[in-house]
């Protein structure tokens, strides 16, 4: 696969699973007592509410702006890992979405932000801002 084609599936990865944690990221922010509510009724403590909510949020963000790329998709892995950990009980139909996201944060870990990036400047790295 060329560079240019390798570049621009990162890109859309990332702007697909970033654009997820934005928006539930910013679901979870907006209506934080329910966020806690929900957590609670898990036996989540409530501080791990604000946590999930705010990371979620913040690295969506990160990811769709190529910023800090793989150290965003790892902290949002081990947010899906517990995800996928407890929608299992739930069989396939609970698990299979966390679980899809999971896998593409696990390739962008692998990959990295590619050459499409916001406000930073790299070797060969095309600055779209």
């Amino acid at each position: 696969m060329s560079d240019k084609k390798r570049n621009w599936i990162l890109l859309i990865v990332r702007l697909i699973i970033g654009g997820i944690f934005i928006f539930a990221g910013w679901a979870k922010v907006a209506d934080m007592t329910s966020t806690v509510g929900f957590f609670a009724t898990l036996g989540i403590p409530a501080f791990l509410a604000y946590v999930v909510g705010y990371l979620g949020l913040i690295g969506g963000i990160l990811l769709v702006l190529g910023i800090w790329t793989q150290k965003s998709a790892a902290i949002l892995a081990i947010i899906m890992i517990v995800a996928v950990w407890i929608t299992m009980p739930g069989g396939f139909q609970a698990f299979n979405t966390p679980l899809s996201v999971l896998a593409g944060l696990l390739s962008i870990m692998a990959s990295g932000s590619g050459s499409y990036v916001v406000g930073l400047k790299r070797n060969k790295s095309v600055v779209i801002a």
